[in-house]
C-alpha cells in the first residue's frame, strides 16, 4: 500500500516544482524518538527509513483513546462509561493510523531540518506490502527524496548581457494624446454620424426572409463602434442610417476579425454558432467621444495643478512617462537574456528522475508519464533558473522588506490612477490603498515577487557588462519577434 502520509504543497511563482515545500507544523510531542536510518543512492538521491515501535506511538493511542471514551456515543451505555475495550474495537484502528501519519510527517520533517537538506519536491513514499493495523506492532516506512545540487554561479563584469533603451518617438506620443484626451472627454450626440461613432440599439435574430425567428437571439441596450464593421462600405451605409432605421448584420462577416460578436450579443459562443447568424441591428442612438481641449483645465485635471501649462510640456511629460513603461518590457528582455545567459554557463545535474515520478503526483490532478515528457524540456528549464535565481538571491543577500512592498505598491496604485485620467490622490490616501491591496495574500505574493525581480534586476545590471542598444518600440518589438 502507498503510505499515509500527505505533506501539504507550496507553489512559488509559475514553476511547477516548489523548492523546500515542507511547512511548520504543531509537533507530536507525545512518544520516544523513531528510529530514522539513510542510504544515499547518489549525490541527488536519498532513501530515508523510518521505523515506528509501539513504544513510540502507544502512550498517545491511549491517550486520544480516552478522550474518545469521555465523549463516544454507543447504544446501550451512558456518556463516558462506556467499556475500554469496546472503544478500542470501534476506533482503535483510525486512531493508531491517524496517529503514525503524524508521526510520520513530524519525523521525516523534523529528519530534513535536522539534516539541513535541501530538497526539491516533497519525499516520495516508497510503496510495501499492505500494512496490518489490527495487530499493533513496529511498522517501517519508505521514502525517496531528491537533493539540490551544489553548483557555482557566476555573475561578473567580464560577461556581456544585451539591453534596450526604448525610446517613445512622435507616432507614439501623438497616440497618447489622442488617448488622452478621449478619456477626459465629454459624449455628444452627432448630427452627422462618421464610423467612428458609438451606435446604440438592438440586435434581433431573424430568417432569411428578414423575420425575427421565434425563440432566436434577442439584445437590446448593446452598442458597438462602426469602425468594429469589416468593409468601409458597410460603415459608410451605417453612417447613413437614421434613428429607428434597421441595418441588416451577418454575425460571422460582418464585424472585423477577432471581433467578440457572442459577447456583444450576450450569448455563448455555442449558442452563437446554433443560430441562423443573420441579425438586424435597430439603430436608437448615436454618441460620439469629443475630446477634451487642451487647455489648463485639463492640465491640471490629468497632471495636477500647476504641474503642466502647455502642450509641448505636456508632450515631454507623456514621453517620460511611455518611456518609463517600456522601461518593464526592457527590463524583461534583458532578464530573458540573463536567464539564457546563466542557463548557458551554469551547469548542474538534476535528480530527473524522482523529479518525474513526483510530478506525477504533485498536481490538482495525476500526470501521465506522457504528459511530464511533452513539457520536460520546458519545466526542466524553468527548475534550473529557479535553482539559480535563488542562488543569486542567497549569495548577494537581497531581501525584501515591508517598507519595500508599501512603497512599490503605493507607485503601482499611483501609475494605475493616473493611466485611468482619475485626478492625483495625496500621499495619506495612496498609501492606505496599498495597505488595503497588501492584507489580500495573492496580491501581496504578486508584488513581493515584483520587488524581488527589481532587486535582481539591479544587481544584474550592476554586476553583469550591460550593452544597451538604443530602439524604438516599434524596433523593440520586432527585435522581441526575431529573438523568440
Amino acid at each position: 500500500m502507498k503510505s499515509l502520509i500527505c505533506f501539504a504543497k507550496t507553489i512559488k511563482g509559475n514553476l511547477l516544482l516548489p523548492l523546500q515545500p515542507l511547512i511548520e507544523r504543531k509537533k507530536n510531542k507525545i512518544g520516544l524518538r523513531m528510529n530514522i536510518t539513510k542510504n544515499e543512492v547518489d549525490a541527488l538521491n536519498l532513501l530515508v527509513n523510518i521505523e515506528i515501535a509501539p513504544e513510540n506511538y502507544q502512550s498517545k493511542v491511549d491517550s486520544v483513546l480516552l478522550n474518545y471514551r469521555k465523549t463516544a456515543k454507543i447504544p446501550g451505555f451512558r456518556p463516558g462509561k462506556v467499556p475500554m475495550g469496546l472503544v478500542k474495537k470501534q476506533y482503535g484502528k483510525a486512531v493508531l493510523i491517524e496517529e503514525i501519519n503524524k508521526m510520520l510527517q513530524d519525523g521525516i520533517y523534523d529528519y530534513i531540518q535536522k539534516e539541513k537538506l535541501n530538497i526539491l519536491g516533497n519525499p516520495l513514499p516508497i510503496e510495501q506490502a499492505e500494512l496490518d493495523f489490527d495487530t499493533p506492532g513496529t511498522y517501517t516506512f519508505a521514502f525517496e527524496l531528491g537533493l539540490s545540487p551544489e553548483f557555482e554561479v557566476k555573475v561578473s563584469k567580464r560577461n556581456k548581457v544585451d539591453g534596450v533603451k526604448i525610446s517613445a518617438d512622435k507616432k507614439v506620443i501623438d497616440t497618447y494624446v489622442e488617448d488622452i484626451r478621449n478619456r477626459y472627454g465629454k459624449m455628444s450626440s452627432p448630427e452627422s454620424p462618421e464610423s467612428s461613432d458609438m451606435f446604440y440599439g438592438t440586435f434581433t435574430e431573424v430568417d432569411a426572409e428578414g423575420t425575427a425567428v421565434e425563440g432566436g437571439i434577442v439584445k437590446a441596450d448593446t452598442q458597438f463602434l462602426g469602425t468594429n464593421l469589416k468593409t468601409k462600405k458597410e460603415q459608410v451605409e451605417l453612417t447613413k442610417a437614421t434613428m429607428g432605421d434597421y441595418f441588416p448584420i451577418d454575425a460571422a462577416k460582418s464585424f472585423v476579425k477577432d471581433y467578440n460578436v457572442a459577447g456583444l450579443l450576450g450569448v455563448t459562443d455555442a449558442q452563437l454558432e446554433a443560430s441562423s447568424g443573420s441579425l438586424h441591428f435597430e439603430l436608437k442612438n448615436i454618441m460620439r467621444m469629443e475630446p477634451a481641449e487642451l487647455n489648463q483645465e485639463f492640465y491640471d485635471k490629468v497632471y495636477g495643478e500647476g504641474v503642466v501649462t502647455t502642450e509641448d510640456e505636456m508632450r515631454a511629460k507623456m514621453k517620460e512617462e511611455a518611456e518609463r513603461m517600456y522601461q518593464n518590457e526592457a527590463d524583461q528582455f534583458f532578464l530573458n537574456n540573463v536567464a539564457e545567459h546563466l542557463l548557458e554557463k551554469t551547469k548542474f545535474d538534476l535528480p530527473v528522475t524522482f523529479l518525474k515520478k513526483w510530478m506525477r503526483t504533485s498536481g490538482d490532478k495525476p500526470l501521465t508519464a506522457e504528459e511530464i515528457e511533452a513539457d520536460w524540456e520546458k519545466t526542466e528549464k524553468g527548475l534550473r533558473y529557479q535553482l539559480i535565481e535563488n542562488a543569486v538571491i542567497t549569495g548577494a543577500e537581497i531581501s525584501v522588506t515591508n517598507d519595500d512592498l508599501l512603497n512599490h505598491t503605493v507607485e503601482l496604485v499611483k501609475s494605475q490612477f493616473q493611466q485611468y485620467g482619475q485626478d492625483a490622490m495625496d500621499d495619506e490616501m495612496l498609501k492606505g490603498i496599498a495597505e488595503n491591496a497588501l492584507k489580500n495574500e495573492e496580491e501581496a505574493r504578486r508584488i513581493n515577487d515584483q520587488v524581488y525581480n527589481a532587486k535582481l534586476m539591479a544587481h544584474y545590471k550592476e554586476n553583469f557588462k550591460v550593452e544597451e542598444k538604443a530602439v524604438t518600440y516599434d524596433q523593440f518589438i520586432k527585435l522581441v519577434t526575431e529573438k523568440s
